[in-house]
């Protein structure tokens, strides 16, 4: 049933507060006829999520940082879970989509830097900053581990001998949104090493038009970075 698992397929990217309820249904409403008439492939729905997280929604070259859906695919994948109809092939989604998403972050992020040491542009990914949104999304829910949150999120980003614009665009994605759950796990030295490479950044990268605000929770203070 090709159509129905290209029908499927596209709920995820077109996502939004106004159709999630409806999205639900109409997924939910085919994916079983699919299973009862045919059958979808065991991981549909890992893929129809994995595939759709639509990277274009963050553009941090113009100052958006910010997944405007990430929170309703999150969502989705939860009720998932929880569903009827969805639940027995959605076991473990949650842990699932973020172990895999953590693991292309690492990669991603090694791979803009060598494209930025190059000033290769064509070849970096713009999933890193889109894949930060959802970490730290789900490192507030509680599906990041916390040894990742603790020794190896932040410091993968600042281990280099400077911070790239990648680097910098996913530290402030990260304690954005989960500036407090950072705060908490990690190493405040680690925290304060961030904060440190970030004001030298932009004190030196002063092209953005808008200033982004990040709350450095760990000090209750504001860092405006422009």
């Amino acid at each position: 049933m090709t159509n129905i698992q290209a029908a499927l397929d596209s709920v995820i990217a077109k996502i939004s507060d106004q159709n999630y309820d409806q999205s639900l249904a109409f997924y939910r409403f085919w994916f079983e006829i699919a299973q009862t008439y045919s059958q979808s492939p065991p991981d549909q729905i890992f893929n129809d999520i994995y595939g759709n997280r639509w990277p274009g929604a963050v553009d941090t070259r113009h100052g958006k940082h910010i997944h405007p859906t990430a929170h309703l695919i999150l969502r989705f994948a939860s009720d998932a879970e929880s569903d009827r109809i969805l639940g027995p092939y959605s076991v473990g989604l949650q842990s699932r989509l973020s172990t895999s998403v953590l693991q292309e972050f690492f990669e991603n992020n090694m791979e803009n830097v060598q494209c930025e040491e190059r000033n290769s542009w064509g070849g970096v990914t713009y999933w890193f900053p889109a894949n930060a949104n959802f970490i730290a999304h789900w490192a507030n829910l509680g599906y990041v581990e916390k040894t990742a949150i603790r020794d190896h999120i932040l410091q993968s980003l600042i281990s280099h001998p400077k911070l790239y614009k990648c680097q910098a665009d996913a530290l402030i994605i990260l304690f954005k949104l989960a500036g407090a759950t950072f705060a908490e796990y990690a190493d405040p030295a680690v925290v304060d090493r961030c904060f440190e490479l970030l004001k030298v950044h932009y004190e030196r990268d002063s092209v953005r038009g808008d200033l982004v605000r990040v709350r450095a929770v760990l000090h209750g203070e504001m860092l405006s970075l422009g």
